[in-house]
């Protein structure tokens, strides 16, 4: 009985237990409900795999390397002077190396190594970009504390204050402020060129040497003289009086190193180098492109049709000035029908380095003392030289436009920074042009005596001073060009008043300069009424009236060279 018991008891606990789990409306037919089952619960999210999670952060550490090369580079376009730039230019080229091997890095902790790399160069190229590099900008800016003695002064003197009026000053009458005893200002014009102040430019193995001579002792190259470049490619320097200068000059050269001309014999008339050679004559053969502009050209020539001994190479020379000009008539075969005018150079032994005649040098300096004296006076200039000062003659006529670039000091808000800028020039040859007055006030003509040769206008614009555009620019006014005789020199030169708005300020000051380049033309002739000048280069100075709410207005000292345009 106790076995039976246990069964039933078990068996009934079985039942009961399938009738409590089973689904609403099943079973037992008796009419009752059961409660609905959970929810289920909600899906985990096993986050990204990971390969995924590391091609992103692969990602992220290239995109940064890639930020902090751009942030590099426009430090270094917004550099305060050049030499900042060059500076500053180190660093991101570092920065470049970095993110290029951020991009092939294969792990993202290679390309989190090389994007620290990155972003540290990035810093000290905006560290370095914003740090003078330039002698000439810092002193300028430095703050004399201390007097002759070296006892600190009472009163620190501020050499951006001393240099802002020197600016102030020069720009009000440039050519006047040459003549001074104590030194040279800015100069403009004629006095600009060939006057107190003055730079030279000789290639030599190293590059360009550049001398500037005129301001006290002479500015040399020092051991390690600071490269420069500017817009155009031009090349430049930094020079300094000495060690501990406080004289400083940026002169700029488009000197090129010599090229090499093949040595040519003596012609009829003795031109060249070598023994004399008979002149050309009919029935000679040549060989060569004949000129149709009886210019000089290279060839070769045989005295006779029938001696069959090889040609000589040469050239076919016209002197310059050559009465009646120059001309050669040749059959089909190359002999000689008809010639006027051409001698023969045959080629000699040897090259020989011939300097470059057309270059430019142009600049500014400043020269400040280091006492502390309020009385002591600063120093500052532009000047422009070049190889051959070009002869305006009068029977050219017709326009030429000129293309360059500026550069200088430009001093505004209690600071001195470097600038530069573009260049335009137009010039227009010929007396009537020139007549026309120069005076802002003048509504008639000035009377043309003879010496007048032209006039030239122009601008200063896309002006950067301490990496910063200014807004603005400078119209370079009518200037007239005038024989030599007018004012005393030797040469001809242009000056003129120069005006804009800078900053939000109206300024006022002069310009002037001179044309340069080979005179290749003989006087009075064809191509002297049509052969114009090469290049053009001077200085322009300009500045805002100051007042009680503005003491330190906006000045701008420069100078330019252009090249003619094609």
């Amino acid at each position: 009985m106790f076995r039976e018991k246990s069964t039933t008891r078990l068996y009934a606990f079985a039942l009961a237990a399938a009738f409590a789990l089973a689904p609403a409306g099943c079973g037992g037919g008796g009419g009752g409900t059961t409660a609905a089952p959970p929810d289920p619960p909600a899906p985990v999210d096993p986050g990204p795999a990971p390969e995924e999670t590391e091609a992103q952060a692969l990602k992220e550490a290239r995109d940064a390397a890639m930020a902090a090369w751009t942030a590099a580079m426009a430090a270094v376009r917004g550099a305060v002077d050049p030499v900042a730039m060059a500076n500053a230019q180190v660093y991101a080229d570092m920065a470049g190396e970095a993110s290029g091997a951020a991009a092939t890095a294969g792990t993202p902790a290679t390309a989190g190594a090389y994007r620290a790399a990155a972003e540290g160069h990035r810093d000290s190229a905006v560290e370095a970009a914003g740090a003078r590099g330039l002698g000439l900008t810092s002193l300028a800016n430095r703050i004399a504390n201390q007097n002759a003695e070296g006892r600190p002064a009472v009163e620190p003197v501020s050499n951006a204050g001393r240099v802002g009026a020197e600016l102030a000053a020069t720009a009000a009458d440039p050519v006047e402020r040459t003549a001074v005893a104590d030194g040279p200002g800015a100069q403009a014009g004629s006095v600009s060129q060939g006057g107190p102040v003055s730079a030279t430019a000789e290639y030599g193995a190293s590059g360009p040497a550049i001398t500037v001579t005129g301001v006290g002792p002479a500015l040399l190259r020092g051991e390690n003289p600071a490269l420069l470049t500017t817009r155009g490619g031009w090349m430049g320097r930094e020079l300094a009086e000495d060690a501990a200068s406080d004289s400083y000059a940026i002169v700029y050269t488009d000197i090129e190193a010599p090229g090499m001309r093949r040595n040519y014999g003596a012609t009829a008339d003795g031109s060249g180098t070598g023994p004399d050679d008979a002149a050309l004559a009919i029935g000679q053969i040549i060989t060569g492109d004949v000129p149709g502009d009886g210019s000089t050209f290279t060839g070769t020539r045989n005295v006779s049709a029938t001696d069959n001994l090889p040609p000589q190479a040469g050239r076919f020379y016209c002197a310059p000035g050559t009465v009646g000009g120059c001309a050669i008539s040749v059959d089909q075969d190359g002999v000689i029908v008809a010639v006027q005018g051409y001698g023969w150079q045959p080629v000699a032994s040897g090259m020989t380095p011939v300097p470059d005649a057309d270059w430019l040098a142009w600049g500014v300096w400043l020269s400040v003392p280091d006492a502390a004296g309020a009385a002591d006076p600063a120093a500052a200039g532009a000047f422009a030289s070049g190889s051959d000062v070009f002869e305006v003659r009068a029977g050219l006529t017709g326009t030429a436009t000129y293309n360059g670039v500026a550069t200088g000091m430009y001093s505004a808000g209690g600071m001195v920074e470097y600038f530069d800028a573009d260049v335009s020039l137009t010039a227009s040859f010929g007396g009537t042009g020139g007549a026309d007055s120069t005076s802002e006030t003048a509504t008639t003509p000035a009377a043309n005596d003879g010496l007048l040769l032209g006039v030239v206008t122009g601008s200063v614009s896309r002006i950067r001073a301490g990496g910063m555009s200014v807004a603005g620019s400078l119209t370079l006014g009518r200037a007239p060009v005038i024989a030599g005789a007018r004012d005393g020199d030797s040469t001809t030169g242009f000056e003129g008043a120069s005006r804009g708005a800078l900053g939000g300020a109206s300024l006022k000051g002069a310009w002037g300069g001179r044309f340069y380049g080979p005179n290749d033309a003989a006087a009075d002739t064809d191509a002297a009424r049509t052969e114009y000048p090469t290049t053009a280069a001077g200085a322009f100075a300009a500045a805002a009236a100051g007042s009680a709410t503005d003491p330190d207005p906006i000045r701008i000292l420069g100078s330019f060279a252009a090249w003619r345009a094609e």
